[in-house]
């Protein structure tokens, strides 16, 4: 019979909550009993345990638990189990032969429990309500280590019309304190987006002046050409004699085409310099690789040269 039966073979278990009382019927409690052997035999825990707790609201039976604290141990809910065959022992008398194998394989297990300590902290919202794996905990659970199966575990903190949901998770014989609190925002996140949005707004500003330093560079650059074919018409390179107007043409062309050179010198500085800034800007986005050489890509090579014959300052470039 179920509750005087005990094979090493056959003993399954069951679980920590509390069974709500169903009507009794040991003809169906007898028959789940047996099934769940059936299925310890064929290795099938969750089966087994299931229809154990199910045989022992039809028909509560010391017997019935001491098998379902075997099943739980088997299937690795060690909490589970160390629980069910402490309460087996309480419930044996002394003169049962079974006892003594209750209390070894509670011992046994004490070893391997895992502990999870709810701890208050100073940050915890007033009037915080827990619930643990579904079941409120009251203020009492605080700071004290409670026995839980290996796993994860879901902690929910509810105050303050808000809700978190945590998950812990517990590996054999490990012992964890979680402070109960919100988890705070990200605030590195945050940073990174201002710290982003400030390189951004940088790179444009000097990518700006980059292309303001490109277009002064070609409009002085096209002046000095201008000016050089003046100075070509009205100086003798030979005799290196130039009249007023070639040399009004030399000078004025060596000041714009030293402006073209500054001008061109800037927008390389400036577009190089306001790339880097936006291509390295945090965006929160999958970074986008980027080339440096790509197809009908522009390079500007400005170089400075003196025109022969007249110390005229040049502008030469390739495209």
């Amino acid at each position: 019979m179920r509750r005087f039966s005990f094979a090493f073979a056959a003993l399954l278990g069951a679980s920590l909550t509390s069974l709500p009382a169903l009507a009794q019927n040991p003809a169906a409690a007898e028959a789940l009993f047996e099934q769940a052997r059936a299925a310890m035999a064929a290795g099938n825990y969750d089966i087994a345990c299931a229809r154990l707790r199910d045989s022992d609201r039809l028909d509560p039976a010391v017997g019935t638990r001491f098998n379902l604290a075997d099943c739980e141990e088997r299937r690795g809910r060690i909490a589970t189990a160390w629980s069910l065959f402490r309460g087996v022992l309480a419930e044996l008398p002394a003169e049962d032969d079974r006892r003594p194998i209750a209390e070894q394989r509670a011992r046994a297990l004490e070893p391997r429990l895992s502990y999870l300590t709810i701890q208050r902290a100073a940050d915890t919202p007033p009037g915080a309500q827990l619930r643990l794996d579904g079941v409120e905990l009251g203020e009492g659970s605080l700071g004290v280590a409670l026995p839980l199966d290996p796993g994860a575990h879901e902690v929910v903190l509810v105050a303050g019309g808000q809700e978190e949901r945590r998950t812990v998770s517990l590996a054999e014989a490990q012992r964890t304190d979680f402070p109960l609190r919100f988890t705070p925002p990200p605030a590195e996140e945050t940073t990174s987006a201002q710290d982003g949005s400030a390189r951004r707004t940088a790179g444009y500003i000097v990518g700006s002046v980059g292309a303001a330093g490109a277009l002064t560079g070609l409009i002085a650059g096209v002046v000095t050409l201008g000016k050089k074919s003046t100075a070509n018409d009205h100086c003798d390179d030979a005799r290196r004699v130039c009249d007023q107007t070639g040399h009004d043409a030399n000078e004025s062309g060596k000041t714009f085409g030293m402006v073209s050179g500054v001008g061109f010198g800037v927008a390389v500085i400036g577009l190089a310099t306001g790339a880097y800034l936006l291509l390295t800007a945090p965006s929160g986005r999958a970074p986008v690789a980027v080339s440096s050489a790509k197809p009908g890509s522009v390079t500007v090579n400005p170089q400075l040269s003196w025109a022969t014959g007249t110390g005229f300052l040049g502008l030469s470039g390739s495209f």
